[in-house]
């Protein structure tokens, strides 16, 4: 659910954050069913969650919860490291923040139409309720992490993760610091950005 970090690292091509988008939901050999443009978009999707979910730091800091959020501990890590990236945006953006975010709620909007039922009803959700800006802040946090855990039909406790979060922020910030340049190159490298660059 690092919905950010997702839409960052489609690199301002509206097709491929569209195709990202879709890549919450269509799963298999849909995406076949779309234009290659949204389709390298949803393979990016997948992309990037294998190469999270494989990543050393992003295991670490998983580690840090496991033991009072278990099989959710890495939900979490993905809704905090998009926390992160928000803190440290002038890092991996040119854009400001605000600008980066509207700009993503324009584009999913306009292509409202290509979502399936369950996506586009997320989608609403996400622009009319600001998710985006609700992962900037801790009170955001937790409310992110009780709506996403009042979902689930197993017994959990995610939303009490913030305060865990807060007391460790420097111990989570120092991987995601580590983690962020490897799987932004990791990216560019699946869409052969440099290579389009030079032609």
């Amino acid at each position: 659910m690092n919905l950010v970090m997702h839409q960052l690292l489609s690199f301002d091509n509206p097709a491929w954050q569209v195709g990202n988008h879709l890549g919450e939901i269509v799963k298999g050999k849909k995406h076949e069913e779309y234009p290659d443009d949204l389709q390298k978009g949803i393979l990016l999707h997948r992309f990037i969650d294998s190469f999270s979910d494989s990543h050393d730091m992003v295991k670490n800091s998983t580690s840090k919860l496991h033991k009072n959020y278990s099989k959710f501990s890495p939900i979490i890590v993905d809704v905090y490291y998009d926390f992160l990236l928000i803190k440290n945006w002038h890092l991996f953006s040119q854009q400001t923040f605000e600008e980066f975010k509207d700009n993503c709620y324009r584009i999913l909007q306009d292509s409202e139409h290509l979502y399936p039922p369950k996506l586009l009803k997320f989608t609403q959700a996400l622009i009319k309720h600001d998710w985006f800006e609700k992962y900037s802040t801790y009170e955001g946090l937790e409310i992110t992490l009780s709506n996403m855990s009042s979902r689930t039909s197993f017994e959990n406790n995610m939303h009490m993760a913030v305060r865990d979060l807060y007391l460790n922020e420097a111990q989570f910030e120092e991987d995601f610091l580590k983690f962020m340049p490897e799987i932004v190159r990791a990216c560019e490298d699946f869409l052969d950005i440099n290579k389009l660059n030079k032609t």
